[in-house]
């Protein structure tokens, strides 16, 4: 327990209240697109523990002695959320019969990625590259119809808008630095480096905007 006495793991804090408060969604019956969004949070809370369980002590199973790796467990989890998140975007956003076509053909390759191209315990670069831009222009989206609704709306405490708000700023910060990646690891390996601090620094800003989300309720339109 020890061992999350870091400034590494501070993100868990409001990512932990986030999963406790989201469960009202349920209690309270919120629609479907909040409940799948308050899925997602809670899918992400079990996918950290589960992640550092692993590197920790579950590889260790009996007298076997698996990897230690746990990219197989993130890999897996990137596939999960891109797909609550495209069936977030595609019951919120007006009708579009090309959101579904587009997300569900990233969706196929993240799992061909997962499972052939880089398998289950390399990076998956070609997937994390795809997911998120797909999630950038998601995003877009949403704010593109939150100006056009016809009537009034308090956007401040829409809890969609605040999970738009954080994972455009996640992706949009990361996604150059998935670009390069490689390059940078073939270069030099410290210019990655460089990118954990400002990965804390985004995983906690994310976390706290998913607990932002859930001290709200869904706001509907109003008239002018």
């Amino acid at each position: 327990m020890y061992r999350l006495l870091n400034h590494r793991f501070l993100y868990l804090i409001p990512l932990l209240l986030s999963a406790i408060f989201s469960l009202k969604a349920f209690r309270l019956k919120w629609p479907k697109p909040y409940r799948l969004y308050a899925c997602m949070v809670i899918l992400s809370l079990l996918t950290e523990i589960l992640a550092l369980a692993w590197k920790w002590e579950l590889y260790k199973w009996g007298s076997y002695h698996f990897s230690q790796n746990n990219f197989w467990i993130y890999n897996c989890f990137l596939i999960i959320r891109f797909g609550l998140l495209s069936a977030i975007f595609n019951m919120t956003l007006y009708r579009n019969k090309l959101l579904p076509l587009i997300t569900g053909i990233i969706f196929l390759f993240g799992i061909l990625d997962y499972a052939f191209i880089h398998g289950p315990l390399q990076f998956n670069t070609y997937s994390m590259i795809l997911t998120h831009a797909c999630i950038i222009t998601l995003c877009l989206l949403y704010f593109r119809q939150l100006l056009q609704e016809p009537g009034v709306i308090s956007i401040q405490k829409e809890p969609l808008f605040w999970m738009a708000l954080s994972i455009f700023f996640y992706h949009a910060v990361s996604l150059p630095f998935l670009i390069m990646l490689g390059f940078f690891n073939i270069q030099d390996y410290r210019l990655t480096v460089l990118f954990f601090p400002i990965n804390e620094a985004l995983n906690f800003l994310l976390c706290s905007c998913y607990l932002i989300s859930f001290l709200w309720k869904p706001q509907y339109s109003q008239p002018l």
